[in-house]
């Protein structure tokens, strides 16, 4: 698969939202060890506001779909993580195309410009046990996966075994910006729950992505 139709995608999102839901006690398990233990709860509730959204719009516009996929974030959960993971969706539209298909190219380059805008926002950068640990490899991994022309469920599954390195990676990590930091040498040993929840979000892109190829393959068989 070389392109996303817009349906596709929205597809996908209402995944990310299951996957983040569906995870949530284990989000706020690590919250409340080393955080204030609300991220789980904000994640859940931002992610099933989204769900909602998706489930009763139907969008002929990829920037759109990226744009109020954003803002749903921002609106329903609040706080510092509203403005993470909206900044995420919605800082880098401007090389989403307005139409009904995104490729690899403009996928990696998003959320390459969606990273960078929260390390301006956040004033963080990666290694310092935060969402970038696993944010960071994964674009690092779809960039080149792009570079290379794979497919885009090659592509995404490479970059959710990236984040997945940075989760980790994160363990050995003291914090140094946000909250979590107040907890000092006491975050050290386990993951950052941001970090987590990014390598979810890439995780329900993987998973889904492989499933509509597997579908696509399973039609191209039938007609032949």
């Amino acid at each position: 698969m070389k392109q996303l139709k817009i349906s596709q995608l929205q597809r996908i999102f209402r995944r990310v939202a299951e996957t983040i839901i569906e995870n949530e006690p284990y989000l706020t398990e690590i919250d409340n060890i080393i955080g204030d233990g609300d991220h789980g709860t904000g994640m859940k509730r931002g992610f099933t506001a989204l769900w909602k959204m998706l489930d009763r719009k139907v969008y002929t516009d990829v920037n759109c779909l990226c744009g109020e996929v954003g803002m749903e974030l921002l609106k329903s959960m609040g706080g510092a993580s509203g403005v993470i993971f909206c900044t995420l969706f919605f800082g880098g539209l401007d090389d989403i195309p307005h139409g009904e298909q995104v490729n690899l190219d403009q996928l990696a380059k998003y959320f390459e410009v969606g990273e960078a805008a929260i390390e301006k926002r956040g004033k963080a950068k990666p290694g310092q046990k935060t969402m970038l640990d696993a944010l960071y490899p994964a674009v690092l991994s779809l960039k080149k996966a792009a570079a290379q022309h794979k497919d885009l469920g090659a592509a995404f599954g490479m970059a959710y075994e990236a984040a997945l390195e940075g989760v980790e990676a994160s363990k050995n990590m003291q914090s140094r910006v946000g909250r979590s930091k107040n907890f000092q040498e006491a975050t050290i040993g386990y993951p950052d729950p941001g970090a987590i929840s990014t390598s979810l979000i890439f995780k329900a892109f993987a998973q889904e992505i492989r499933l509509l190829e597997e579908m696509e393959e399973g039609h191209e068989k039938d007609y032949k």
